[in-house]
């Protein structure tokens, strides 16, 4: 009898066909892995106005873990609201905060910056990098209005000896304009971030960075940001932030707090009030 007809034989195929199909209605089908996205680095060229924190523009998408952005070519004196400084000129902030990140001028600066921006992985590697073109201008200043002297007019001579004098009438000095204030056009999403990001900044004690940027709010005429602007020249306030001497300014306090009660902060009295007894 041939060996394919033993009945051993015939037993040991039945058996291995039936654990084949055993095995494939049990043991899942092997899938094939998703492919890896490739992380991407997009820049926009931001402007604003001199002593304005100006956008980064640096957007990151599919960051692998731990991943961040290594910024260079900032301008001394200049630096970034979020991040932390390695050195003269590099900064290095995580991949997933570099999209909110702002910069934050030196005082006066007008110009322009030429930043660059190497996203890398945890482990230092540059996976991508590219650059983008801050400018700062000049803050726009409005004309002062133009004042009329009044013609000036001769008093009436004296009708009796010694013979009539003639009294110049005084010409009344024209008072000093005004300084023109800067109102801003800003959408609400975007006061309201820079309301929430200021708040950041003076919880952590930041207090110069957060006035910079409560300031653009509360020149776009909103409320709530002047009553901030104040509590950033307000004596007491910035005692109890532990940031009291050349930061405070009663005088500035108290015009920005009646700014905010003039445009509607129920608050503004109450921090009025408070300003005129801490004298």
């Amino acid at each position: 009898m041939p060996s394919s007809q033993r009945p051993g034989n015939q037993d040991n195929a039945s058996l291995s066909a039936a654990w084949q199909s055993v095995k494939s209605s049990v043991l899942p089908v092997p899938q094939p892995q998703p492919a890896r996205r490739t992380a991407t680095l997009a820049v926009q060229d931001g402007t604003g106005f001199a002593n304005d924190p100006v956008p980064l523009g640096i957007h990151v998408g599919a960051p692998p873990p731990d991943a961040f952005v290594s910024i260079n070519g900032l301008t001394a004196g200049a630096r970034l609201t979020s991040g932390k400084r390695v050195g003269p000129s590099e900064w290095r902030v995580p991949a997933t905060e570099i999209s909110g990140v702002s910069v934050i001028p030196p005082d006066g600066f007008t110009g322009q910056m030429l930043v660059t921006a190497e996203l890398r992985d945890g482990n230092g590697v540059a996976l991508t990098g590219t650059s983008t073109r801050l400018t700062w201008t000049p803050v726009p200043t409005a004309a002062p209005p133009l004042v009329a002297a009044p013609a000036p007019v001769a008093a009436a001579p004296v009708a009796a000896p010694p013979p009539p004098v003639a009294v110049a009438a005084a010409v009344p000095v024209p008072a000093a304009p005004r300084q023109a204030e800067v109102v801003r056009s800003l959408d609400p999403k975007e006061i309201a971030a820079l309301i929430k990001r200021g708040q950041d900044l003076l919880a952590a004690g930041d207090v110069q960075s957060a006035r910079l940027l409560l300031m653009r709010g509360a020149e776009a005429r909103d409320a709530r940001a002047a009553l901030l602007v104040g509590t950033t020249y307000d004596p007491a306030r910035l005692r109890q932030m532990g940031a009291d001497g050349p930061l405070a300014d009663v005088a500035q306090a108290r015009t920005w707090y009646q700014r905010a009660k003039e445009w509607g902060e129920p608050d503004a009295q109450r921090q009025l009030d408070a300003l005129a007894l801490s004298r």
